[in-house]
């Protein structure tokens, strides 16, 4: 009894067992390349959805900083006052307009690492350091930065004091005294 010699096909061929096994690796080789495919397409979509989701969260995180001002009016003074500078605020407004300020600038630091990590994109980004230079084109702005930077990342505070401090900025607010 001899052993195994093969397939035969039609025509008369003989397929042996090393062309079936190397037909097969073939065939899982070329699946494994188009579930890499598969992966890649889904880690991409999910990239894009994580980014999205990201985004809108800092969103309606800086929409809380910006209720905190609009929906209460002692702090709306306090904080018109304090952009003007520390010395327009008294005891505890000043307390209230610096934990406001370093608040907001934590939230700044965490949307400036994010892009850095590549979760937003750069023109996303762009328009938000405007309103960051904006911002600090307010003098008790700068003067709660020069206070309370040192609890912020290194890398931050250059960030900030290279790239936003000092560079062309537009109020975000025009007061009626101004205007008049």
């Amino acid at each position: 009894m001899g052993g195994w010699r093969g397939l035969a096909i039609k025509g008369g061929s003989v397929v042996t067992l090393d062309q079936i096994a190397n037909i097969a690796e073939i065939s899982a080789a070329a699946l494994v390349i188009v579930s890499l495919v598969y992966v890649a397409i889904q880690i991409k979509q999910n990239t894009k959805a994580t980014q999205i989701s990201t985004s809108q969260a800092f969103i309606d995180t800086h929409g809380k900083v910006i209720m905190q001002i609009s929906g209460d009016k002692e702090f709306r003074d306090i904080y018109w006052r304090g952009l003007k500078g520390l010395s327009n605020l008294h005891g505890s407004e000043a307390a209230a307009f610096a934990a406001w300020t370093v608040h907001t600038f934590r939230v700044w630091e965490s949307f400036y690492y994010q892009w850095q990590e590549g979760v937003f994109d750069d023109h996303l980004w762009a328009g938000w350091r405007i309103q960051l230079c904006d911002l600090f084109g307010y003098p008790g702005i700068r003067e709660i930065w020069s206070g309370r930077n040192h609890q912020l990342s290194e890398e931050f505070r250059e960030f900030v004091d290279n790239e936003v401090v000092g560079t062309e900025s537009k109020p975000l607010y025009v007061s009626r005294e101004a205007q008049t």
